[in-house]
């Protein structure tokens, strides 16, 4: 039974969560200030809103891109350790003329 990770998926897997973690680092934070700084807006609502918001926004931001970074380089590892083996069977399996 093959496992279904493969070294590309997970590069790719690495990038995503990556650009995605420096996305939510940069651009949510802006947004909710900008959305609760409103005239019309509640203080002590939107600024308890606002705090949880920006909980998450850290949270999320500190998650995202140290994971996308170890796919990336747990997908390089998972590409250097699969060219030995793939060798491996290449030389043992005889040549078939069909």
């Amino acid at each position: 039974m093959e496992s279904k990770l493969r070294p590309k998926v997970v590069l790719w897997w690495g990038i995503g969560l990556t650009l995605a973690g420096v996305l939510v680092t940069l651009l949510l934070p802006q947004l909710a200030y900008t959305a609760a700084m409103q005239p019309s807006a509640a203080t002590r609502v939107d600024q308890a809103l606002l705090t949880v918001l920006d909980l998450v926004i850290r949270v999320v931001g500190q998650v995202l891109s140290p994971l996308g970074v170890a796919l990336i380089g747990a997908s390089v590892v998972m590409a250097y350790v699969a060219l030995p083996a793939a060798r491996r069977t290449a030389e043992a399996e005889p040549p078939t003329f069909d």
